[in-house]
């Protein structure tokens, strides 16, 4: 699991932290819909089109066939098995994607056919455009709220806990292995020791053992 979209989310609304918490949340619901409306039309271009949301770059690569659905792909100085009916690839990716790899690719181009059989639905642009597909609409003025009465007698209480001293932080706090890369970037190329580089490393490398 990754928390990619979640930092993605949270960069963007580093100023709106600063609003009050119901325009908060209304700049969240704002984004959230330009989001929506973006990639449904984005996606609405493609819907008829399932070559063209999932094409390859296939470069140099020859097809030879020894079935009806059994196909070598040479690629460079390797070769890779394909077989059209079971949906596989001796890379592996088409199976693991459930898309055509660029080694199927090139045979569906080979044999003039189209993606949408060799693909999971999950990436066909109609499932895609049915994702976007609920809008995101806008409110009405807070005047004109229906809002249940339970709901208005409703007292919340603020937080048990205090806030500890300080400016909040509006960067987060990176993980172990995210400031260990960071470290290694920084690190000497010739040993991999902090503190100086390559041009002025009088270590012996760390993959040369010492006699």
């Amino acid at each position: 699991m990754t928390s990619n979209i979640v930092e993605c989310i949270n960069g963007k609304l580093i100023a709106a932290r600063e609003l009050h918490i119901f325009d908060f949340l209304e700049e969240v619901r704002k984004m959230f819909g330009r989001w929506n409306f973006t990639n449904r039309k984005k996606w609405y271009l493609h819907i008829h089109n399932t070559d063209e949301a999932v094409s390859r770059d296939v470069v140099d690569q020859r097809v030879e066939a020894s079935t009806e659905y059994v196909y070598t792909v040479n690629d460079g100085p390797r070769h890779f098995i394909i077989d059209l009916k079971k949906k596989t690839c001796s890379c592996r990716m088409f199976q693991l994607d459930e898309i055509p790899c660029s080694h199927a690719w090139a045979v569906l181009k080979n044999k003039n056919l189209t993606a949408d059989a060799y693909c999971s639905e999950l990436f066909k642009p109609e499932t895609v455009v049915n994702t976007y597909d609920v809008p995101v609409d806008p409110l009405p003025n807070e005047t004109e709220w229906n809002v249940p009465k339970s709901i208005s007698d409703e007292v919340v209480m603020p937080p048990i806990y205090k806030r500890p001293p300080g400016r909040p932080k509006k960067k987060r706090d990176k993980s172990l292995q995210e400031l260990m890369i960071g470290k290694r970037r920084n690190a000497c190329g010739k040993c991999g020791r902090l503190g100086h580089n390559r041009c002025s490393c009088d270590n012996p490398p760390l993959n040369k053992k010492n006699k």
